[in-house]
């Protein structure tokens, strides 16, 4: 039953088993393996260790003694049977042994598959095809079971080792289905010869192992310990015959070197010498009706096929593989395709994983798209996160997803390395760790009989789902619907609950980050979420220009430039593109702030040839205004200039990953497609309804804050527009490039900002959060409160601050906030009372901007400065930096320090952002600024630790060594922004050339002489030359000015300073008149005293340093003597291998000669063996026709008995159906004296009334009334109608089994008895009434005689005369009109309520709806009120 359902699985992916391959059973040991892939370690660490020791007779009961010892955290997987059906497709892909680590010497559990082409033909993955050869041994070549099993490890590990043969690579082959006939007889016949071998007379486990070792090109005994346990055993309990399994591993070793020699297109990898027959394959995967092929798998192919074309590139990136539709394939490289086989590759999934594809390195991936819902199914039920993270602290997730921006920039569907994905799977891990503390339920368990949509509701609201997402139940109705027709039993079950609860929540997780739901669209999958409306899916846009794309040159080739005159003003900032195209903004020379804000001119990007065409042009422009308006926007310029060349900036949102998290400002998007469409002469108005859509989208509703969106999500809505995207220019922002590399360098807590669309000073909203943490919160001490005239000042300041920050941090995704907001906000923060109170003390962090970057602060002055303001939690988790650390990475510490100490695990959200923004002020930044290769500071880093040491082990520190001793070799191991370097040499210049200040000797290290022309300041950034002096400049005079004559050296300085030369000593006697000279005078003398213990510290260093160069020394010495030792054991090696050679050859030919020999003398025994054989034969085949013909007669007379055994029966059948007949006929009989009896009654009641009319006077004398009612009384209370009506409706559920003919009799008999209880009432009624008041004209009118409807009449007959019944005739509806209360017939016009369903005459409602616009039973209106406005 397995089998078939996992045939079944295969054929809904339209793959071809191969028919010859039967399924391997999965071992113990690879079950716990395959789970371990599976299900998340989380889950699998509730599983007790009875649920592995526990014995089991086959691989349903191991999963089921798992599930039974797992404490109900496996629930969502299902039962045993469901969860052993999904292990066993999850690991049905080529190589999944090597993948999933399974133990080599268990038999392959893959059912090798065939892909087939455009053409049908089939092919198999060449790693499939290895497998394939062990289908050769047959089980009756063994004496018993155990030399079988032993001889599976033994073939399973062989066959694995040849795997290694096509390591590295991913290629397919024909598959022809007479390759098992071909293998079988091959391995025969190399069976046959083996069969002569001689062989030792004693086997022992030892040889045994020593002769399987020469079999294999690699041995590990970690790798094999299992094998070589098994082998111990078999030889110890003597289980087996070794001679048969020695002689079929010979066989298949022989058979398995010939098929591989004879066959190398099959086995081995492509190789244009060695095999150059091989086939060269490209998958085709579809997903969702897209074709799409692996880049790299085509480039390669079309490499190999076309070698005298230009060679095609593409690297995987980070763990991402790209892909590109079937449909660009064939349009671009149709003439470089022609020689390569495309085939069909469809993506497999199970329940909870998705199955991995083979990558062409060899290597493992699942499409991004799997992976993402991998990751959200773990946060939802593995770490319980939304149930733990309320609405309050949802920026924690987003900046978690945040994180994953390089996985949402992609535009195509791409797959994702199973490495990359482990590495992921840590990030989460880590990330969760600080919520596992944080109580959250559990799923509950489902009813026996499954649960509903209110019972789903109850759920989602049980778990707490509802207060991160309120309107999670919202989409209950339709996920309930979808869950209901996927179902695999007669009801809903746990995990059917499980799914439920998860899509809802994606529903919704999709729905609050729109970076995701971007990414469902990139990835094609849309349409696994049909709740959500996806604008790019449901736009109709033309495909004219979708294959284009935009102009885009790397950002380390666009090089920023400013004015040297004046750098600290950003709008004169320019760039220069690598085809020498240079570039300014809109507001550059042309306009000043007032203009800007007055005219509202936006920015936008001039190149040269726009400045040159406006010159030559705008003379023409009259009155002058003009000319300025037509600078004023994009769409004005473009006007003027109609050929102009489009830009659009790009700003990144991270320091990491650079290149996935480039935004652009939506406004600057809204102003461009107008404008490119009218390039293209395909104009829209301003009032289109795309755009308005957009603007409303993007409105900020701020005017202190703009929007930005992502380059994918530009791409899309260009698309959309179906804009030729050639016609723009993506560039790096140049004011983001330069004001990111002053700001690491600027102690004065400067921040990253840039232009806006609208000409204001704006920064990231992280930024703006980070900048109020630097300025105001970090400058507090937070332990000492000096306000004495308000209550809890302090606290109120602290609440402010972070309320404030909590503000900036919950804008929506690429927000950026005015400089002009943020700092009115810093001023209002302090302008409080507690603020200024301690404005005379200021923080650490101030004090660092006194002092310049590479000076050097004592261990000792950071730890009394974190204590004095209460950092005590760092202090505790520190590692505390070395005695003198630069200042630049103490700026790291005490940032980290206040992070960790007032925010950490309580404010995770503000915590994540100021760690991140911290990311920002790091030194450590290579020369080409290439910030990718900087060491990980993303936030999924940072929450794995949460500790601020981890990231200050990231800084650079500066040993002793190099803070104050010389060194005869310098290495560098990071190199230092080229801007500060310039600094250093200008600060040793001037301090070299002061008159003031007595001569020192320098000794400069030759190794800082000769430096190479790599290590020079790059020509990244060029100043124009202005003669004007820069800011800097100014500001080094001043303070020069405000300096003492005397300034000491800065620590750069003293490092390029031999501190071996005496400073001149001053006489103290000479010196005696004079108060200044004394002082001098001892100042002289303590540098004296500190330059002897300098001295003396040297000397100690020296000595060191001579006794490393000794070790040194010996060091080298012992390496030349492991060289010659290595040498000379290459060299024995070589000897010892060719020694092994020529025993093999020698082995060889005695093998050779001893099958010669054995050769003769088995042809003669065979000989005579044959004759003795035919004998033989011959006997048993006379004895097996005597067995036959002896069967043949036991079968006829067993066919005697059965045609007796027939007609006995067929005589019971006969009898059978004459008692029916009677039965029939008695029934017959039976109804025609019900008829008779009803005829009867109605003839009496005729006879009443005849009586009463003639005989008894007239009918209003009380007495004949009173007779004649008491006579009806009388016919009722014997009860014979009820038990005639009980007798018929039993009757009639005797003669069906049908369950609506029950119900119908049950209702039937209640209407019935229902009649006559209401006709004997009214009897009673009238009788009473006659006899108190002897008047007739009170009394009432009886109702109709107590009778079945027509309805049950007819389907009573119907049923009695063994007639067909119909669908109406079942049908279950009202037989009562609602308003009169009489029976409906057939006939009879009716009306019924489309909200209750009710039925009723058709002359009644019409009674009723002349006074009133309601129904008479729920109340709704059915009449239009407008029209029928009197009506109550």
């Amino acid at each position: 039953m397995l089998l078939s359902l996992w045939l079944l699985i295969y054929n809904k992916f339209q793959m071809s088993l191969i028919t010859n391959i039967g399924q391997q059973p999965m071992a113990k040991f690879t079950i716990y393996d395959a789970l371990g892939r599976y299900i998340p370690r989380t889950l699998l660490q509730s599983v007790t260790a009875t649920g592995y020791k526990q014995k089991c007779n086959n691989e349903e009961e191991v999963i089921q003694a798992i599930l039974s010892n797992s404490d109900d955290m496996l629930r969502m997987y299902g039962t045993a049977r469901e969860l052993l059906l999904n292990l066993k497709v999850f690991q049905n892909f080529p190589l999944s042994h090597v993948c999933f680590g399974f133990d080599p010497k268990e038999p392959y559990t893959t059912i090798p598959t065939a892909y087939r082409n455009m053409d049908g033909v089939p092919f198999m993955n060449k790693a499939d095809s290895i497998s394939l050869l062990r289908t050769v041994i047959n089980r009756d070549m063994f004496e018993n079971p155990s030399s079988f099993r032993l001889f599976l490890s033994m073939q399973a590990i062989l066959l694995k080792s040849c795997d290694e043969r096509i390591d590295g690579v991913c290629e397919f082959i024909k598959y022809e289905a007479a390759w098992h006939a071909k293998f079988q007889y091959s391995f025969t016949a190399i069976h046959k010869d083996s069969k002569q071998m001689p062989l030792p007379h004693e086997w022992d486990y030892e040889k045994a192992l020593g002769m399987f070792k020469v079999l294999l090109p690699v041995w590990t005994r970690e790798e094999y310990c299992g094998f070589e346990n098994d082998l111990k055993t078999f030889f110890d309990s003597k289980s087996g015959n070794f001679d048969n399994v020695i002689r079929a591993i010979f066989s298949f070793v022989g058979y398995l070197k010939h098929s591989i020699s004879m066959n190398p297109e099959m086995f081995l990898p492509y190789d244009q010498e060695k095999n150059p027959n091989s086939s060269i394959v490209v998958r085709v995967f579809e997903y969702h009706d897209v074709q799409f092929v692996l880049k790299s798998e085509l480039f390669n192919a079309i490499n190999i096929r076309n070698p005298d074309s230009k060679r095609l590139e593409c690297k995987d990136i980070d763990g991402k593989l790209m892909t590109m539709s079937f449909e660009k394939v064939q349009r671009i490289y149709k003439d470089r395709i022609e020689n390569i086989e495309f085939i069909k590759c469809p993506i497999q999934r199970t329940n909870h994983k998705a199955v991995p594809i083979m990558t062409p390195s060899g290597g493992h991936c699942i499409l991004a798209m799997d992976f993402l819902f991998e990751v959200l199914n773990e946060l939802i039920f593995t770490h319980r996160v939304f149930q733990k993270i309320d609405s309050k602290n949802s920026n924690v997730l987003r900046r978690f997803f945040l994180q994953m921006t390089d996985l949402f920039h992609h535009k195509s569907i791409f797959f994702v390395t199973l490495e990359e994905q482990e590495k992921r799977n840590g990030e989460m891990i880590a990330f969760c760790k600080h919520l596992e503390n944080i109580p959250a339920k559990f799923v509950r368990n489902a009813e026996k009989d499954g649960f509903t949509v209110q019972r789903l509701k109850e759920e989602l609201e049980y778990l707490g789902l509802t207060e991160m997402f309120p309107d999670v139940q919202n989409y209950a109705e339709s996920v309930y619907s979808e869950v209901l027709k996927t179902k695999r039993e007669e009801f809903l079950r746990t995990c059917d609950l499980f799914k439920a609860v998860e899509k809802c929540l994606l529903n919704c997780i999709f729905e609050r980050f729109p970076a995701l739901r971007l990414f469902l669209h990139t990835q094609n999958a849309c349409h696994l979420f049909p709740d959500l409306n996806c604008d790019f899916c449901n736009a109709s846009n033309e495909d004219r220009f979708k294959n284009t794309n935009w102009n885009e040159p790397h950002f380390k080739k666009a090089i920023p430039t400013f004015v040297i005159s004046n750098p600290e003003n950003t709008y004169l900032y320019e760039a220069k593109l690598p085809d020498g195209t240079e570039l300014t903004n809109s507001y550059n020379r042309f306009f000043n702030m007032e203009q800007i804000r007055k005219n509202n001119i936006k920015y936008f990007i001039y190149d040269q040839q726009d400045l040159v065409y406006f010159a030559e042009n705008s003379k023409n422009l009259k009155p002058r205004r003009l000319r300025d308006e037509c600078r004023y926007s994009l769409d004005a310029f473009q006007t003027f200039h109609p050929e102009k060349k489009l830009y659009i900036r790009t700003i990144p949102s991270m320091r990491l990953k650079r290149e996935e998290s480039r935004r652009v400002f939506a406004e600057e998007v809204l102003d461009l497609i107008p404008v490119v469409l009218r390039q293209q002469n395909t104009p829209i108005s301003e009032n289109d309804d795309r755009l308005a859509k957009y603007r409303m989208k993007w409105d900020t509703n701020n005017e202190a804050s703009e929007s930005t969106i992502s380059l994918t999500e530009f791409w899309y809505i260009l698309e959309e527009f179906d804009i030729d995207k050639t016609r723009i220019t993506i560039i790096p922002d140049p004011v983001y490039e330069l004001a990111l590399r002053k700001m690491i360098k600027d102690l004065r807590m400067p921040t990253l900002n840039v232009i806006g669309p609208h000409g204001e000073q704006m920064m990231r909203f992280e930024q703006a959060v980070f900048h109020t943490f630097e300025v105001v919160f970090c400058n507090q001490n937070w332990r000492m409160d000096l306000c004495k005239t308000h209550g809890n000042c302090l606290t109120e300041l602290k609440d402010r601050i972070i309320g404030f920050m909590k503000t900036y941090s919950q804008m929506d995704e690429g927000t950026y906030v005015t400089v002009e907001h943020v700092e009115s906000v810093i001023q209002e923060l302090k302008n409080h009372c507690s603020f200024q109170l301690q404005s005379k003390t200021p923080g650490p962090l101030v004090e660092l901007q006194k002092r310049k970057c590479r000076d050097l602060i004592r261990k000792e002055e950071f730890i009394s400065n974190c204590l004095k303001f209460g950092l005590t939690r760092f202090m505790s988790t520190m590692q505390y930096p070395d005695s003198l650390t630069e200042v630049f990475n103490v700026r790291v510490y005490y940032l980290t320090a206040w992070n960790d100490e007032y925010f950490g695990c309580e404010m995770l959200d503000l915590y994540d952002v100021i760690l991140n923004e911290t990311a920002f002020r790091l030194f450590t930044i290579v020369k080409t600024l290439d910030f990718d290769k900087l060491p990980n500071l993303s936030a999924s880093d940072s929450m794995s630790f949460l500790k601020p040491g981890n990231l200050l082990d990231m800084l650079p520190r500066a040993t002793a060594t190099e803070k104050g001793t010389p060194k005869k070799t310098v290495t560098v191991e990071q190199t230092v922004d080229p801007i500060i370097e310039k600094d250093v040499e200008d600060a040793t210049q001037k301090t070299s050339t002061r008159k003031e200040v007595p001569e020192v000797q320098t000794s400069i290290s030759k190794d800082t002489q000769k430096t190479p022309a790599s290590e020079k300041a790059p020509d990244d950034i060029q100043a124009a030359k202005v003669e004007a002096p820069s800011p800097d400049d100014v500001q080094k005079t001043s303070e020069s000015e405000k300096a003492s004559e005397v300034e000491p050296p800065c620590p750069d300085d003293i490092q390029k300073t031999s501190l071996t030369e005496k400073l001149p000593t001053v006489d103290i006697n000479q010196s005696k008149c004079c108060t200044k000279c004394l002082r001098t005078s001892e100042m002289c003398n303590e540098a004296e005293k500190e330059l002897k213990m300098t001295q003396n510290k040297l000397e100690k260093y020296e000595k060191k340093a001579r006794r490393t160069d000794e070790v040194e020394k010996e060091l080298k010495a012992l390496k030349v003597e492991t060289k010659k030792k290595e040498k000379e054991a290459e060299r024995r090696a070589l000897e010892i291998e060719k020694k092994e050679k020529e025993m093999e050859v020698l082995r060889a030919k005695v093998f050779k000669m001893e099958a010669s020999e054995t050769r003769m003398r088995l042809n003669e025994k065979n000989l005579e063996i044959s004759r003795n054989e035919m004998q033989a034969q011959i006997a048993d085949l006379t004895s097996q026709l005597k067995d036959k013909n002896q069967k043949i007669e036991e079968l006829k007379d067993q066919v005697t008995q059965l045609t007796r055994k027939e007609k006995s029966l067929n005589n019971k059948i006969s009898k059978k159906e004459d008692h029916v007949k009677k039965l029939q006929e008695k029934n017959r009989e039976l109804s025609i004296r019900i008829s008779h009896l009803e005829q009867s009654n109605l003839n009496l009641l005729e006879e009443i009334t005849t009586i009463s009319r003639e005989g008894l006077g007239s009918p209003d004398d009380p007495k004949n009334r009173l007779l004649r009612l008491e006579k009806i009384l009388e016919s009722y209370s014997h009860g014979y109608q009820l038990k005639h009506s009980k007798e018929m409706v039993e009757k009639l559920k005797s003669c069906s089994d049908s369950v609506k003919i029950h119900q119908i009799a049950d209702y039937e008999r209640d209407q019935y008895d229902g009649k006559v209880m209401r006709y004997v009432h009214e009897l009673e009624m009238n009788i009473q009434k006659i006899k108190t008041t002897k008047d007739c004209t009170l009394i009432t009118p009886l109702p109709e005689q107590p009778s079945f409807s027509n309805r049950f009449m007819d389907l009573y007959w119907k049923i009695i005369n063994n007639q067909p019944i119909t669908s109406t005739d079942l049908e279950v509806r009202d037989s009562e009109c609602f308003i009169c209360y009489e029976e409906m017939i057939y006939s009879q016009k009716t009306m019924i309520c489309k909200e209750c369903k009710k039925q009723t005459h058709w002359k009644c409602a019409s009674k009723w709806l002349k006074t009133h616009r309601s129904c008479p039973h729920c109340r709704r209106e059915m009449l239009d009120p407008n029209e029928f406005p009197d009506l109550a």
